[in-house]
């Protein structure tokens, strides 16, 4: 079955916005330029952007260098991407 605007149930109420859902979804920062990175940021928020090892094909040679490099992120962002925000995601003890 295909979904289509004509093919959803109208009885179905979203919660909330689906704006609002973007906010539980965690996206790799592999954007490849660093406008593209500051406009994810702008748009889903520093808080859901994480570093991905970009494994088996490293498309950015230096992914960490890409983040620092980012005049919009503030430092609290950059660690937050290169490690805080999987720590708390993933719930993991360190």
């Amino acid at each position: 079955m295909f979904h289509s605007p004509a093919n959803c149930n109208p009885k179905i109420q979203l919660k909330k916005l689906p704006t609002e859902y973007v906010k539980q979804i965690y996206f790799d920062t592999l954007v490849f330029t660093g406008e593209s990175l500051r406009h994810l940021a702008a748009e889903v928020g520093p808080s859901q952007l994480m570093i991905g090892p970009d494994w088996p094909i490293p498309w950015e040679e230096d992914p960490v260098g890409h983040i620092m490099n980012t005049p919009e992120l503030s430092d609290d962002d950059r660690y937050n991407i290169l490690g805080a925000n999987a720590i708390q995601c993933l719930n993991l003890k360190i």
